[in-house]
């Protein structure tokens, strides 16, 4: 087996996204990524500690993947809210295993938060045109909806033969966030 020098944080990491996307948070081990990369499992300690470092990385890579979707989204033309809309969901659904460890991993370091506080900050800067004072709070609501978007999804809901729901409808929810906001910042 290679000695650890031949690899590298970054090819670790790309390595335990992919394996994360093919077997889930449950199938991402040491051990596991250790086979994948022909390493020993000893030769990733010297780059990850434990199993909860690994994870925190790999959920810190996925709100810096997320963080480009939308940042790429909020640079081209059109609605700015429905784009980053669109963009979110696209990612949960693309890469769900990725976006479930995103929302999930608890043992982020203040490093590792920053990220995830970046992503925030562009979301509200983004926002503040349109909501003002209200846009962390629009922030909140819009992360929220679309997170329940997801959920309700991923449970088939909107599969269900013959269901009274009807279907998910990103539009209809976007336009009830923004005649709201108008009621309660009616000069914006």
């Amino acid at each position: 087996m290679p000695y650890p020098a031949k690899t590298s944080a970054e090819q670790i990491l790309a390595a335990a996204v992919d394996l994360l996307e093919r077997g889930g948070i449950a199938g991402l081990t040491l051990r596991a990524l250790a086979a994948n990369l022909q390493l020993t499992p000893n030769a990733l300690y010297r780059y990850y500690d434990s199993r909860d470092t690994l994870l925190a990385a790999v959920a810190v890579q996925g709100a810096r993947l997320l963080l480009s979707d939308i940042q790429a989204a909020l640079s081209e033309s059109g609605n700015d809210l429905t784009r980053l809309a669109q963009r979110y969901l696209a990612f949960a659904r693309a890469r769900p295993a990725l976006y479930d460890l995103y929302m999930t991993c608890d043992t982020l370091n203040a490093e590792q938060r920053a990220v995830y506080d970046q992503l925030w900050e562009v979301v509200v800067g983004r926002l503040q045109p349109l909501a003002g004072a209200y846009s962390p709070d629009l922030t909140m609501t819009l992360w929220s909806y679309l997170h329940g978007l997801v959920g309700l999804e991923r449970s088939g809901v909107y599969d269900s033969p013959g269901s009274p729901k009807p279907p998910q409808n990103l539009a209809f929810g976007l336009g009830l966030l923004l005649a709201g906001l108008e009621k309660l910042n009616p000069t914006s």
